[in-house]
């Protein structure tokens, strides 16, 4: 493909991406009137659905009507419904709308949900997945006095789907904008499509894959993944495994320790070549060294932007990203997503800030600190630097359904709220009535890091509560190979900035109410493992977010079981 095919491609994606967020615009300038709009719509559209009829839908009229007739809801309430759906191919059970996919949640606490996906949540999540990204990207090179560049990027994704026995597919959220554009990935990605799409769920040792056929490139102009924890792991195998990856790229093979089925191996083997000059040139970049120098714009020269999503928890990974990218790289965000759809996008690259996209639901906001019941505030409503627990009414078949998220508002984009995902509810340790979130602990895990000046590839809060009194117990797999004798300081400083950040936390220790705080390390791998763990369960690994506080024995088990062993 040429340079002439291949800007005209660009061209077309910016001006998809362009009115993509003019159309945002728009919605947002009449954000009030278009949230009135969409509930009064959906009240007569499945007024004589079964769930409609359950809850007199008929008789909604207005906002008040609705959040005095219709009750809070969570996936239980849905899921006799879509069982039905996704088997038997039922209809008019909780819209009337038709149903061609469905969103599979990571099943990373269990067996994967089903969520319903309609045509209009597909449009808006295949707009705002590629063609707004591309957008905010133009935007931002141009107000640098650049040119957009050329699309060839590694994406990390791994497009797994199956079908319904009614027909319908299911797949992760990110999966379906990839299948949209699967006959032309080719021209745009450098993975081949026997690792983007995988026919099997056989073992295949992914970040070796995508490596190995990103880095034979020297052209690589963007970077694009579901959450940047995953770019950043692939990375940290790359610093681990670049010589075995270099002697491939030399050879124009694939070493006979990577896991791969037999059939795509033989497959990717006859379109890969030796490329001696390639893999010198990234040997030579690689035996610098990966500190001194950000590593990715020695690999690939041209790179200039990154997208994927980094709110929330997943922000403390972009430092650890920026190691391998370097200051100066712009990121996209990508937005707010759940398997029930996606809610808010940044208008901006290098932005937490999200706009709420009016056009794509109904949307209530309880007040976080409010009595469970009060009533709950809409879109106009919101309180800049207030944190919201987002009730969500999708235009696929959820209503007032909790996904007990909590978002911040940061302000107003026209009419629609601006908002950044903090935590989920249900992410909330508790021991003696302290409540420390998800959000909080990233922060505390973050101090520690900078006091001690070591990294940590991930971390995980275990409330002990077998030991009186309960205490926290902070499970960390270091980069480097810290001994044993650290882990009382570590966990002294851990403690010290929990009392200077949480003011219930002092007297509980004083009066004994709660024990002191204790740290472990865990095996080298670890993380790794438990995505293996999830693998093999059938978890899409591209919806797999860290494990901050271990909440259920399944995962206690595994991570006690990988404290390391006494290193002196």
């Amino acid at each position: 493909m040429n340079k002439v095919m291949k800007r005209m491609m660009v061209n077309f994606g910016v001006m998809l991406g362009r009115g993509e967020l003019a159309k945002l615009a728009f919605y947002s300038h009449h954000a009030v009137w278009q949230q009135e709009r969409n509930l009064k719509k959906l009240m007569r559209a499945n007024k004589n659905t079964e769930y409609g009829k359950l809850h007199n839908f008929k008789d909604v009229k207005s906002i008040e009507d609705y959040q005095r007739i219709v009750p809070y809801s969570w996936y239980p309430d849905y899921a006799p419904y879509i069982e039905r759906m996704a088997e038997n191919g039922e209809k008019n059970l909780i819209t009337s709308k038709y149903i061609p996919k469905y969103n599979e949640s990571s099943g990373s606490t269990g067996k994967s949900k089903l969520v319903p996906m309609g045509l209009w949540g597909t449009w808006v999540c295949q707009c705002f997945s590629f063609s707004a990204p591309v957008g905010c990207a133009h935007k931002w090179f141009r107000s640098h006095g650049q040119k957009m560049p050329l699309q060839k990027g590694l994406l990390t994704v791994e497009v797994l789907h199956h079908k319904t026995p009614s027909g319908q597919t299911a797949a992760g959220l990110a999966a379906h904008p990839m299948l949209f554009l699967k006959p032309i990935t080719r021209f745009f990605a450098t993975s081949p499509k026997e690792v983007m799409f995988p026919e099997t769920r056989e073992p295949m040792d992914m970040h070796y894959m995508k490596l190995r056929h990103a880095l034979i490139h020297d052209d690589v102009t963007y970077l694009g993944t579901v959450f940047i924890t995953m770019l950043e792991a692939m990375f940290f195998y790359l610093e681990n495994n670049w010589e075995m990856i270099c002697d491939d790229i030399e050879k124009g093979t694939i070493n006979e320790s990577i896991v791969c089925p037999p059939d795509v191996r033989k497959k990717l083997l006859k379109k890969l070549k030796p490329m001696p000059e390639r893999a010198e040139q990234l040997r030579k970049e690689f035996r610098k060294g990966f500190d001194d120098e950000p590593i990715v714009p020695r690999i690939w020269p041209q790179i200039a932007w990154l997208y994927g999503m980094g709110t929330g928890s997943l922000s403390l990974y972009e430092k650890k990203l920026r190691r391998y990218m370097g200051p100066d790289v712009p990121f996209h965000y990508l937005g707010y997503a759940a398997s029930e759809g996606l809610m808010a996008v940044p208008i901006e690259l290098n932005s937490f800030e999200y706009v709420m996209l009016p056009q794509n639901g109904f949307y209530e906001f309880l007040p976080i600190d409010a009595p469970e019941d009060s009533k709950p505030l809409t879109i106009s409503q919101l309180e800049p630097g207030k944190d919201y627990e987002i009730i969500v009414t999708n235009m696929s078949g959820l209503y007032r359904y909790r996904i007990e998220d909590v978002v911040r508002c940061t302000g107003y984009y026209k009419q629609s709220p601006k908002v950044t995902f903090l935590y989920r509810r249900n992410q909330i340790a508790n021991i003696s009535g302290e409540k420390i979130n998800q959000n909080a602990f990233d922060l505390l895990v973050n101090s520690l890091s900078e006091e001690v000046g070591e990294e940590f590839i991930g971390y995980s809060i275990y409330p002990d509560r077998t030991t009186s009194p309960g205490h926290y117990c902070v499970l960390i797999e270091p980069v480097n190979d810290i001994p044993d004798s650290e882990c009382a300081r570590y966990a002294e400083i851990f403690e010290k900035h929990l009392c200077e950040t949480n003011v219930l936390v002092p007297p509980l220790l004083r009066n004994g109410a709660l024990g002191h705080c204790e740290v472990k390390f865990l095996k080298k791998g670890t993380y790794e493992d438990y995505r293996e763990v999830l693998k093999n369960r059938g978890a899409n690994l591209n919806q797999v977010k860290p494990i901050k506080v271990i909440d259920n024995d399944d995962r206690r088990d595994f991570f006690l079981s990988h404290v390391r062993d006494s290193l002196k």
